[in-house]
């Protein structure tokens, strides 16, 4: 999708038979050029996966990095000096109904040096045999530095090159639930700076090869996107299971952005009082419960909401012959 008008209306650019889309990377200097990393079907095979690229704001798709029908792209990273640069990590997954299957050997870190017309694959010092999800980034500051967190059956981890892919040097085993998160940056101004997200937000100040958990506190957990601002590295952006926060301090204290409605429900239900009560069941952020009416002249506040357990609150249900009596 694409939006002219600062997100208020959205077009359908195509890619649809792609279904999910892991990036997009736009030119800087010449924004009808865009990449994709498209992931492709999650529940069998199909050759709408790899990346593409427009060169016409999105009217035409090209195919630029067709792996196989099982093997798309779930990252992609362009040098910040060289747009022509691109970096992309290819993955295979599939869900069946019993389970999930993730990577293969298809998969691995593929670079372009001509705008997509032409890619190789990056193995020097990268882990061999199959690997999985991978996420990149690039020190903007001297694109010769690149980092990549890589799912691997063995020696998977944070990897680093110094001659842009060249060969990599593994500088730590941390990957914390690769198929759930894998998302790497690096600070624009120090390339020593590293974060992680997992279920913690792990940083590291010596290039990766030691990370300390405690990035985020006060924080929700599930660490899925993150941002730096690449004109003052102190300030950063986290999306979380919690929705967003912004840190002024270099990730020293956080501020949560909590007038988003963004929050997922499972499902809801409701009681026989009178005004009845809406319980609701939320992904990772516990069930709630709350009035559908009150005196208040001023109508339902936070403060009438009130939280019952905690984690995923899936479904809800209330006894109808006993208001007190609830199962989730």
């Amino acid at each position: 999708y694409k939006s002219t008008d600062g997100g208020r209306t959205w077009t359908h650019m195509g890619l649809a038979e792609t279904h999910h889309i892991g990036r997009i990377v736009v030119h800087p200097l010449d924004t009808d050029i865009v990449y994709v990393a498209a992931v492709g079907r999650l529940w069998g095979p199909n050759p709408e996966r790899g990346v593409f690229r427009t060169m016409d704001g999105g009217r035409t798709w090209e195919h630029v990095l067709a792996i196989d029908e099982h093997t798309g792209a779930i990252d992609l990273a362009m040098d910040p000096l060289n747009p022509k640069t691109l970096y992309a990590a290819a993955y295979a997954r599939q869900r069946t109904g019993w389970g999930f299957n993730g990577g293969n050997e298809a998969g691995g870190i593929f670079k372009t040096v001509d705008g997509g017309r032409t890619w190789t694959e990056l193995t020097n010092g990268l882990p061999d045999g199959a690997t999985g999800r991978i996420g990149l980034d690039i020190y903007r500051s001297d694109p010769n530095v690149v980092y990549a967190i890589v799912e691997a059956e063995e020696d998977g981890g944070v990897y680093r090159s110094e001659d842009k892919g060249g060969s990599w040097t593994r500088m730590s085993p941390l990957n914390p639930r690769p198929m759930y998160f894998s998302q790497i940056r690096v600070d624009p101004n120090d390339d020593d700076r590293i974060y992680v997200g997992g279920v913690q937000l792990h940083i590291s100040d010596d290039g990766g090869r030691t990370f300390r958990d405690d990035g985020a506190p006060g924080v929700h957990l599930d660490h899925h996107a993150f941002w730096i601002d690449p004109s003052n590295s102190r300030h950063l952006i986290d999306g979380n299971d919690g929705g967003i926060w912004v840190s002024r301090d270099k990730a020293a204290t956080w501020e949560h952005l909590n007038n988003y409605p963004i929050g997922q429900f499972y499902h809801v239900a409701v009681d026989m009082q009178e005004p009845y009560h809406i319980f609701g069941g939320m992904q990772d952020n516990a069930t709630w419960g709350g009035p559908s009416a009150v005196r208040d002249r001023q109508g339902i506040a936070n403060e009438h909401w009130y939280q019952m357990l905690a984690c995923d609150g899936m479904f809800v249900a209330v006894d109808p012959s006993d208001d007190e009596t609830m199962y989730t």
